[in-house]
């Protein structure tokens, strides 16, 4: 159990350096929230430590001061800063201030015990540790997994608008709350005491590590993960529909053929501004507009080297059947969507 002390110790420290990074690389509400949701976990981290030691019975003062309120702040803050990255909310709001009730019921209920006399607490709360304490560890659990829920409802809903990147991210938030979660609701009910917590702790950890590796490899992913779109009225429904309309346009009628096209002229040919076009391919395809017009040429090009039909057309006529303009362009999009040049793929067809 030392050692696991000596560990969480340890982490608290990173907690706090990790925090101070991300507060200070670019303030607005996105990163104050997620700054401020690890600088928590540290603070809750060394409140435990300091509840679970004899240094709690030796010096009381703060024995269950803050302790469940921080933890309650968890799912709110996890909560706003997925609407900082899904919708780009910029400031609190009024209504914010509802995530506070957990709060003050938890001081309603238990505010007598928080008000005692620092050594008249601490005996308290270790004689009625079953009776009065361990409710309210049950009222944490069930606040945190009402939040893991409400988190992964608006992750799922939001996932056809979002980029790869920015789903990996927000589930890995998303996930790490939830495994905490489960975990201390498992340990609210089978733990023989506060000890037994400590696996709890070493789970929050691991976001703290997952977010600051994340920043040490990778320092504008926070700005990265911005949408590039966010002042657009275009709704998730009409991307949907333009979406829809671009595969049939693809599949159909074929307009990948055309050397020409760009995302003006199948703006145009859809009938739609070419920026709710661009922003389509952005956010809900998650792929730029050559990969995707290119691997649909691809696709013929490969249908034409392997169909006897063409064995007499040369690769730049098998390039300017599928849509190039040239064959130093097919090369390119051919061997980076399969690995091999179009003359040895017809050749290991013909084989």
């Amino acid at each position: 159990m030392d050692i696991i002390r000596y560990i969480l110790f340890a982490q608290v420290f990173i907690a706090f350096f990790v925090a101070g990074g991300v507060f200070f690389k670019e303030r607005n509400l996105r990163n104050t929230t997620l700054s401020l949701l690890i600088a928590l976990v540290g603070f809750h981290i060394l409140l435990f430590l300091y509840g679970s030691s004899e240094i709690g019975i030796i010096y009381p003062k703060f024995r269950s001061w803050f302790y469940y309120e921080i933890a309650m702040l968890f799912g709110p803050l996890l909560f706003v800063h997925l609407q900082c990255v899904f919708q780009d909310k910029k400031k609190l709001r009024l209504v914010d201030t509802l995530h506070l009730i957990p709060i003050v019921v938890f001081w309603i209920g238990y505010g007598d015990v928080l008000i005692m006399e620092n050594q008249l607490r601490n005996e308290y709360i270790l004689e009625n540790f079953i009776t009065r304490t361990m409710r309210w560890n049950y009222f944490l659990a069930i606040q945190m997994g009402v939040y893991a829920i409400g988190c992964s409802v608006f992750l799922f809903s939001k996932r056809l608008v979002l980029s790869t990147e920015r789903i990996q991210y927000a589930l890995f938030l998303v996930v790490a709350h939830a495994c905490s979660t489960i975990l201390i609701s498992y340990l609210t009910h089978y733990a023989d005491g506060w000890r037994d917590f400590a696996s709890y702790y070493l789970i929050l950890t691991l976001m703290i590590f997952g977010i600051g590796y994340l920043l040490f490899k990778n320092p504008d992913f926070l700005k990265k993960i911005r949408k590039k779109y966010f002042s657009s009225n275009l709704s998730q429904k009409d991307m949907v529909r333009i979406k829809s309309k671009i595969e049939d346009a693809f599949i159909n009628d074929q307009l990948f053929l055309d050397n020409n096209l760009s995302i003006l002229t199948l703006g145009k040919a859809l009938n739609e501004k070419s920026h709710h076009v661009s922003q389509t391919f952005s956010v809900l395809i998650d792929e730029n507009f050559n990969d995707y017009v290119n691997k649909h040429r691809i696709e013929t090009a490969k249908q034409h080297l392997h169909n006897p039909k063409y064995d007499h057309y040369k690769i730049e006529a098998i390039a300017l059947e599928s849509g190039f303009n040239n064959k130093v362009t097919f090369y390119k999009a051919f061997t980076k969507f399969t690995d091999e040049t179009p003359s040895a793929f017809r050749k290991q067809k013909r084989s």
